[in-house]
């Protein structure tokens, strides 16, 4: 097998390493029945996805009859577009999706069950769930996990005599340590309201027992309610990290590049954020900073442990509605950009951390292997399953609460109301 790197001259060092993959893994092997034209829906990937484009050529060179047609949409707008899409009798094959929007198409059928069609013990254990609903698996992961650790600022602790905080009140501790310096316990880019729930799924984690997705699940079927105590419990923990100065009111007024500057320059100890940003800050190697991972502190007694939410790049399924030979031919596609060569591709293409495949192993050094290691404790995004109501009330009421302006049990009960809307207008979780 060929590839041929148009954009760069690497991919896993060589192109050889990767004309070794084999795409019979699951049982498919290059020169399939099908003759024609693929059509492959996804989000928008940025910046563009270069392992994708040589993995599709490669494919496409090992069967000259068939083509990958890619029809990419802003992953805002994504759901709107493919449905309209769909309605319109657009031919689907593939769906190469965000992971909220799994749950959508397995449910309603257009999503072909995988389980006896691809090899699954390639995939980590918490890619893997994201593309699942009750046990069943609707689409597979790509290219690496992604999600929220804490980003620390090792060289703060060891400038100050600090360690690494095991609990809230170590974050005190430190807090009370470094008043009177201007470096701040936490930076956040607080005035942005689409970062604030990650907060609550680290939160949550711990005061729901380690239970979150099924709590969530629970609570959208209506077996229990938003206003239930261990989610009030969860916003309360993070509005008295405002309460605390933990994050503190100048957080309100920046945005991510502002973040950044401040965690880079050395006046902030954690920044609870995407790890892409992790690359970045590698690649800069700001003399301010010894970078280091890990996880948020326990919060309360009880033996829930830390958690971090986070997913898959991408999670790739098949339209349940295309012929037999179609859905052959891209299930053989999605074999071959999922195989471990493959894997390894595209985390080293676009910069990612950890593989979804167990089988690669990441690079980077030692803050990436830490990052293999948290993905041990991977929760999917709670708001890969809210509707997006609910995640509008937890957006802005976190954030406000935050900044002291509102309480716990109040976004817990604007939640449920909105959640309480939805059903009477006819809205069902099916889990």
């Amino acid at each position: 097998m060929t590839i041929r790197l148009t954009r760069r001259n690497y991919l896993l060092g060589t192109a050889a390493a990767i004309a070794t993959a084999a795409l019979g893994r699951a049982g498919f092997a290059a020169g399939l029945a099908y003759q024609g034209d693929i059509n492959m829906y996804s989000l928008v990937r940025t910046p563009p996805d270069d392992a994708l484009a040589a993995l599709i050529e490669s494919f496409q060179a090992d069967n000259p009859g068939v083509a990958i047609k890619t029809t990419s949409y802003p992953s805002e707008t994504d759901v709107a577009l493919m449905t309209a899409a769909q309605k319109a009798g657009e031919a689907i094959d593939i769906m190469f999706l965000n992971g909220q929007d799994l749950r959508r198409y397995a449910i309603d059928g257009t999503r072909l069950q995988l389980d006896d069609k691809l090899a699954l013990d390639r995939f980590r254990p918490g890619a893997l769930a994201t593309g699942q609903v009750n046990g069943k698996t609707f689409g597979v992961p790509y290219s690496s996990i992604s999600g929220f650790p804490l980003i620390a600022n090792a060289k703060i602790l060891t400038d100050h005599g600090l360690t690494m905080p095991k609990t809230y009140a170590d974050l005190l501790a430190i807090r009370d340590k470094l008043a009177g310096t201007d470096i701040k316990v936490f930076t956040h880019p607080g005035k942005n309201i689409y970062l604030w729930p990650v907060w609550f799924f680290t939160t949550f984690g711990q005061t729901s027992g380690n239970k979150s997705v099924e709590r969530t699940a629970e609570i959208l079927s209506g077996k229990g309610k938003f206003t239930d105590s261990d989610v009030v419990a969860g916003l309360d923990a993070i509005f008295q990290f405002g309460k605390d100065g933990l994050l503190t009111q100048e957080i309100f007024s920046m945005d991510v590049p502002q973040s950044l500057a401040e965690f880079a320059a050395g006046r902030a100890l954690f920044w609870m954020h995407h790890e892409s940003v992790l690359a970045e800050l590698m690649k800069q190697a700001p003399a301010a900073v010894t970078l280091d991972v890990t996880l948020m502190p326990l919060l309360a007694e009880g033996g829930a442990h830390a958690t971090y939410p986070g997913g898959p790049s991408a999670i790739i399924g098949v339209n349940s509605g295309a012929t037999a030979d179609r859905q052959a031919a891209s299930i053989a596609f999605i074999d071959w950009i999922t195989s471990d060569q493959a894997n390894a591709a595209a985390v080293k293409f676009n910069n990612g951390t950890v593989p979804v495949n167990t089988a690669v192993a990441a690079a980077g050094g030692p803050v990436v292997d830490k990052m293999v290691v948290l993905s041990d404790n991977l929760v999917t995004y709670l708001d890969w399953n809210w509707p997006p109501e609910v995640t509008h009330v937890f957006q802005e009421g976190i954030q406000a609460g935050v900044g002291g302006q509102t309480t716990a049990e109040q976004v817990a009960a604007d939640a449920q109301a909105a959640l309480d809307k939805l059903v009477a207008a006819g809205y069902t979780f099916k889990n």
